[in-house]
């Protein structure tokens, strides 16, 4: 029996020195955002589904790009400028002001998946679902 013991001893000793690298998801996800393969975080619009249904992008849409700084700015070609926070690491949300109405607005994604190259996020218009599939680009 006491020739086991030492055995167990380095068995323990090998997994409680074993080493955890996992990342928190939030900073994992907020990481990517912010410095995709493009390493400036910003995302071009490159395909829309409505519902179950495919989209074809029109001119704007197809040029239409967002980009996220690590302090927690975003803007887009539209013109829009605001802040962005990721509550829970499925979640985006943009809080900017509406122009025509000067009404501060708060728009909430899920966020499906999000990697160095590709962002996919999906919100809800007037009931339908819409999901938005960005690539990183310059």
């Amino acid at each position: 029996m006491k020739q086991f013991y030492p055995l167990l001893l380095l068995m323990l000793l090998v997994v409680s020195c074993s080493k955890n690298d996992s990342v928190d998801p939030i900073t994992e996800r907020s990481s990517f955002l912010v410095s995709n393969s493009s390493s400036i975080g910003k995302w071009k619009l490159t395909a829309l589904k409505v519902g179950t249904a495919d989209q074809a992008l029109t001119a704007s849409q197809s040029v239409y790009t967002k980009r996220y700084t690590p302090d927690n700015k975003f803007s887009d070609t539209d013109g829009l400028v605001g802040t962005w926070s990721m509550p829970t690491a499925d979640q985006l949300v943009e809080v900017f002001t509406n122009f025509g109405s000067g009404v501060s607005v708060t728009q909430v994604y899920k966020i499906n998946s999000v990697t160095a190259s590709q962002l996919n996020l999906t919100y809800t218009v007037n009931g339908t679902e819409i999901t938005a599939i960005y690539s990183a680009t310059m």
